[in-house]
């Protein structure tokens, strides 16, 4: 399965430039570029370093792959989606505000 697809949508979710990504998975940016255009494989620690940049698990970069094309595009129904490959795609603060309200909504009552 080719997941650079899915690692260039994350990266551009993010804001970030092919240096960029490739400074936080410890890789370079040339690995970054091939890898999001299917020119190269990918090893297990890039895998594992790309989703601890991403903050996600490997399975949801292949997940998410599964739900875009070549181009980036979300090319199946979102609403169908798991919810954690859904969160993952949100800018930053509003994942942790979503955490937050987590918090508040899952506190025991006293």
């Amino acid at each position: 399965m080719n997941i650079g697809p899915a690692v260039r949508y994350l990266r551009k979710k993010k804001g970030w430039t092919q240096q960029q990504l490739a400074d936080y998975s410890n890789t370079s940016k040339s690995n970054i570029s091939n890898l999001e255009n299917g020119n190269q494989g990918y090893s297990p620690a890039i895998l594992e370093y790309l989703a601890r940049a991403f903050h996600c698990s490997v399975a949801q970069l292949f997940l998410l792959a599964e739900y875009l094309d070549e181009e980036g595009r979300i090319t199946r129904d979102w609403q169908h989606m798991p919810i954690d490959t859904l969160f993952m795609q949100l800018p930053k603060d509003v994942q942790d505000n979503l955490r937050h309200l987590m918090q508040i909504l899952l506190k025991p009552e006293q």
